[in-house]
């Protein structure tokens, strides 16, 4: 579809837009919409004042899903911002039905049913796009991880099984908010005027942020990892030299990713670079740790080299929040970009 550039005055050009758009979003003369610009590919995109937003409403053939296929067709209805979903079958339906739901329901914040019959489930869906803003959402999942990777380490630690098992049901409560960020992210995809609701540009700051939260949710799942190992053990817990060790590698990492949140959510060169710092530290940490393994051969030797991984994997997933951090920092600071 293409447009030719008018011009109206001594400095204005217009360009006229496409009637089928006006309709289909009930704009007409003397409307105001707003105008968003892409500094990155010099792009625009045209947003009206109620944009039409369409299928918030889906229904799942209850014939071909049930239980776990049905609790995965529930989330993905879910994420792509459906309020309402029905469930319909052309018989009476069963109990791995109301079982996939069930499960969507645990996993899912504000999805609950509301209406059913012997051969259909309404559910419906309460959050509102509004309710939420994505940094403030971030910030939260990403110190939710944090506080499950602490509490394994103190479990090991202090020989509490306990605090694994809680560290391991946390994982529910990432995983609610993990899908409820995704379905943020769609909404304002098909809605740009919610960006200014949830605080986060369209373009590339949308796109980095939904590979941020996939990062942090694999940080939450490396920190369930460990507490499944804590909590599986039997045996020695690690001595005073190794502990401290182990407490001073955790204390790095949880600084370091920390300081990569912060340059997430305030991008800046100067908060990108402490937070290279703080990495560098944890690689140093890691490093030392893999050679004390190596000649002391402490226990529960496995136990630790699998954790020590572990935390290895969620640094280098961390290095990559960096990495995005980074693309934003640069994004906004004009003059670094200039000189790189």
């Amino acid at each position: 579809m293409k447009r030719k550039v008018q011009q109206l005055g001594s400095s204005t050009l217009a360009v006229t837009v496409p009637a089928d758009w006006a309709r289909t979003h009930d704009v007409t003369k003397g409307d105001e919409i707003t105008i968003q610009r892409d500094n990155n590919g010099g792009s625009l995109v045209l947003v009206p004042q109620q944009p039409a937003v369409r299928d918030t409403e889906a229904t799942v053939d209850a014939d071909r899903f049930a239980g776990k296929a049905l609790e995965r067709a529930l989330i993905t209805q879910y994420v792509l911002g459906r309020q309402l979903i029905t469930i319909e079958g052309t018989t009476t339906l069963g109990l791995e039905h109301r079982d996939g739901v069930l499960a969507a329901e645990r996993q899912l914040m504000g999805l609950s049913p509301v209406e059913q019959g012997g051969r259909y489930i309404k559910v419906r869906c309460s959050v509102a796009a509004d309710d939420f803003d994505l940094p403030t959402l971030l910030d939260r999942l990403g110190r939710t991880a944090a506080s499950m990777r602490q509490g394994a380490l103190r479990g090991l630690i202090e020989d509490d099984t306990n605090v694994a098992r809680k560290i391991i049901s946390r994982r529910q409560q990432v995983e609610k908010l993990f899908y409820l960020f995704r379905r943020l992210l769609f909404a304002t995809h098909r809605n740009p005027r919610l960006s200014q609701v949830i605080g986060v540009d369209t373009g590339f700051p949308l796109i980095g942020y939904r590979a941020l939260v996939q990062k942090i949710f694999a940080m939450a799942d490396t920190a369930h990892a460990i507490g499944t190992i804590v909590r599986d053990h039997e045996g020695e817990i690690p001595g005073e030299a190794t502990a401290d060790r182990l407490q001073a590698l955790g204390s790095d990492l949880d600084e370091a990713i920390s300081a990569v949140r912060a340059a997430v959510l305030d991008p800046s060169h100067e908060a990108t670079e402490t937070a290279r710092d703080a990495f560098a530290r944890v690689d140093d940490d890691i490093e030392s740790f893999h050679e004390y393994l190596l000649t002391e051969r402490p226990t529960p030797l496995l136990v630790l080299q699998r954790i020590v991984d572990h935390l290895e994997q969620s640094a280098r997933q961390g290095r990559d929040m960096l990495s995005i951090a980074t693309n934003l920092a640069l994004r906004q600071e004009t003059e670094i970009v200039s000189n790189a």
